[in-house]
């Protein structure tokens, strides 16, 4: 897809267009593909989905599917990655609220501890404070390695090598939405002089 090789290329024009068409639900399941194509962006762009949030979160609570919930969670932990502790307390809040909500599929739900688990190493705080709504899913083996990564018990080489990996993939994630406002800033210029290139023929 191309936009997992340039996110860049879509713009907020794009996104705002392709939502307004969702206010029609009856396009939503054929639009699943768009999901798919949307996560990247929502990934290096997230700043562009800060108006779509509460749509995109209504539509994962109506329509349980992976396809969307995976585009808002690229949006939430891209949005952790660059922003301070008030968006990863929010966006912790929206996950386990998701998490508590009966009509979450399971799969969603194994999906969402991983969220929580990229924000938890980028601000374990904030993790911690949200202990207890994690302890009715303990049997859950993703949440049972937070709950420890909490607590701080966390001693196997496999867990230490999680943790590892998330606190990469966090900083992965940081540098990749910084590159595209670049790639994006870069394109915006490139168009604006060929624009001005016209005008003067």
């Amino acid at each position: 897809m191309i936009t997992a090789a340039h996110p860049e290329w879509v713009t907020k024009k794009h996104l705002d267009y392709f939502f307004t068409k969702l206010q029609d639900t009856s396009l939503v399941k054929s639009a699943r593909i768009l999901f798919q194509a949307l996560t990247p962006v929502a990934n290096c762009q997230p700043e562009m989905f800060d108006a779509h949030r509460a749509q995109l979160l209504r539509l994962v609570r109506e329509q349980q599917d992976v396809c969307i919930f995976g585009c808002l969670l690229q949006y939430l932990i891209a949005s952790v990655a660059v922003g301070g502790e008030p968006t990863a307390k929010e966006n912790l809040n929206t996950l386990i609220d998701l998490l508590k909500d009966s009509n979450t599929s399971n799969e969603i739900r194994s999906a969402i501890f991983r969220g929580c688990q990229l924000i938890g190493v980028k601000h374990k705080q904030t993790l911690v404070a949200r202990r207890s709504d994690l302890v009715a899913f303990e049997s859950n083996a993703t949440c049972q390695w937070l709950l420890e990564y909490i607590d701080g018990t966390t001693t196997t080489a496999e867990h230490q090598a999680a943790i590892k990996q998330a606190q990469e993939e966090m900083e992965h994630i940081g540098k990749r939405v910084v590159k595209t406002e670049q790639d994006v800033q870069q394109v915006t210029h490139a168009v604006h002089q060929q624009e001005l290139h016209v005008i003067i023929k």
